[in-house]
């Protein structure tokens, strides 16, 4: 493919210290970062969920502008990344039947597997799946396709997060007039490039200590076997610092400063006492700043290790365990894990493992830190160009207000389309209610005929229920509702309760029925008859 000026890869990282964007084009096996743009997030990105959906968009144009600049090309579309407090793994379990000894075809497994991705959680989504291993009769098995039996089990790992996590990026990008490309889970495309392919096969555990979060994803036999996202980050450090009280202001110099997350203990004993002097003139004791850091350092630490022990996997991670982020560039951190987590085998990532040069005009972004892991992973992952038509650097008064006036317009859709999909939710769920006083109704009538079924009345009242409840509970008006909703991972759970009370009703209505006819035929003529030369029989004996 020749290289031309739209044929560059954009990425996007919504972080929770700040928004990221960055452009690169590979040639000859190197990715050059053609150029890179961040902005704080001033409050509308928290532990990597957009909660300030104007403020997110206000940046994220504001990066997107930025490139074009640079490039002197339109973006028209970008790779995101999904990542954050809600991003996490669950293990499930699939069993199936195959009834007879049979050949287990690829079919089978693909039908299992996709059981799997669409089990419910309730105001989650199901972002990948990852199989982790399969049981034919008893016997466990990697690659199960081909082999006899007659039960077979997979269990497998769903990545999860929060409905809303992708939908306000998605309302985000909608208003910047940029189309996403590919939602990339950000954990795992800094796994593909900072961990080593031995370090998968033998078992390793990622840590990724960001700003308000820390992630881990652990690898064994090159199979991702555990993802969790920790709410704690070095912005917690900052928090602490602040309470010494030092201002906001200077908490992040502090913390580069005079990190330490394990300090040496003859420095800890040493009698002189230093200090510090803040900006409005106080002064406070070195070793209190550095108290508070690794206080707070250990208990981020403390967090892993016990996720690491969660993911049953502690004692098989041959290859130990690799740090990345920001947070990784603290003094001795290293030390801390090992004292911490007993894993003696703690390497540091700086870097992507391929080969990422920058030009001239990238200078903001710095590589060798792992600070920039995640974006330039992103990067790294993308396929597509990018690229528009040429932009000159400057829009004139219609264009500007041609673009606000699209916004706007997107803006106005997305919020009438989510209102629509609100009133959908609150109409099943009202639906959902029906069914179970419908429920509740038949239960009432199974004990008033179960005990007064002599009573043509009883009897009448109950067959009646029987033949209407079912058309007023789960007719058109269910199957209205629940097809709206279809579709939609975030209502899964919604409409498997829908489904799930829907077939308790139609049990209960079946016994119902059996009750009608069974106490219409022992109150018949005959069954009167019947009943009474039984009792006579009984008497005489």
């Amino acid at each position: 493919m020749t290289i031309t000026d739209k044929d560059f890869i954009v990425a996007i990282e919504l972080g929770s210290s700040k928004i990221s964007g960055i452009a690169g084009k590979k040639k000859d096996g190197t990715m050059q970062i053609l150029a890179y743009a961040e902005e704080k997030t001033a409050g509308c990105v928290k532990r990597g969920v957009v909660y300030n959906i104007e403020k997110t968009y206000q940046s994220v144009n504001s990066i997107i502008s930025k490139l074009e600049s640079v490039l002197k090309t339109k973006v028209t579309r970008a790779y995101v990344g999904l990542g954050g407090q809600s991003v996490r793994s669950y293990k499930c379990v699939i069993k199936r039947n195959l009834l007879t000894q049979s050949y287990i075809t690829n079919e089978a497994i693909d039908a299992i597997r996709q059981e799997s991705y669409e089990i419910p959680f309730s105001d989650y989504e199901v972002l990948e799946n990852y199989p982790q291993e399969f049981v034919v009769d008893s016997s466990s098995i990697a690659d199960p396709v081909g082999v006899m039996g007659t039960n077979i089990e997979g269990e497998f790992l769903d990545v999860i997060a929060k409905h809303n996590l992708r939908a306000n990026i998605e309302t985000v990008f909608a208003n910047s007039n940029v189309d996403i490309v590919e939602e990339l889970i950000s954990p795992l495309q800094l796994a593909n490039n900072v961990l080593t392919d031995a370090e998968k096969r033998s078992g390793c555990a990622l840590v990724d200590l960001g700003a308000d979060t820390t992630t881990l994803v652990v690898y064994k036999n090159n199979i991702v076997r555990y993802l969790v996202t920790i709410p704690l980050g070095c912005n917690n450090i900052n928090k602490d610092l602040s309470t010494l009280p030092i201002d906001e202001a200077e908490t992040e110099d502090l913390k580069l400063k005079y990190g330490d997350a394990c300090q040496d203990v003859d420095a800890a004993e040493e009698s002189d006492s230093q200090m510090y002097t803040t900006t409005d003139g106080r002064q406070i004791d070195i070793s209190l700043i550095k108290n508070v850091i690794e206080a707070r350092m250990g208990e981020i630490i403390a967090n892993v290790s016990t996720q690491i022990v969660n993911s049953n996997y502690s004692g098989k991670l041959l290859a130990g365990i690799v740090l990345t982020g920001g947070g990784s560039n603290m003094k001795h951190i290293v030390k801390a894990f090992v004292n911490t987590t007993k894993i003696d085998k703690v390497r540091i990532a700086k870097n992507v493992n391929q080969m990422v040069v920058k030009t001239s005009n990238a200078s903001g972004i710095i590589l060798d830190n792992g600070q920039a892991n995640t974006i330039v992973s992103l990067l790294l992952a993308g396929t597509v160009p990018c690229g528009g038509d040429a932009f000159s650097g400057n829009l004139d008064m219609f264009d500007q207000q041609m673009k606000e006036d699209e916004r706007i317009r997107r803006q106005k859709e997305a919020e009438a389309a989510a209102a629509a999909e609100a009133l959908d939710a609150t109409t099943f769920d009202a639906v959902k209610a029906d069914i179970r006083s419908a429920y509740d109704k038949v239960q009432k009538q199974i004990v008033e005929l179960d005990k007064y079924g002599s009573d043509k009345k009883v009897r009448q009242n109950a067959q009646d229920l029987s033949l209407n409840i079912l058309d007023e509970a789960i007719g058109e008006k269910y199957e209205k509702a629940a097809k709206a909703l279809e579709g939609k991972d975030k209502f899964k759970q919604s409409l498997k309760e829908g489904a799930d009370l829907a077939d308790m009703l139609k049990k209960s209505v079946e016994e119902l029925t059996d009750m009608v006819n069974k106490a219409k035929k022992e109150n018949s003529v005959w069954g009167r008859f019947k009943k009474t030369l039984s009792d006579i029989v009984d008497e005489e004996k």
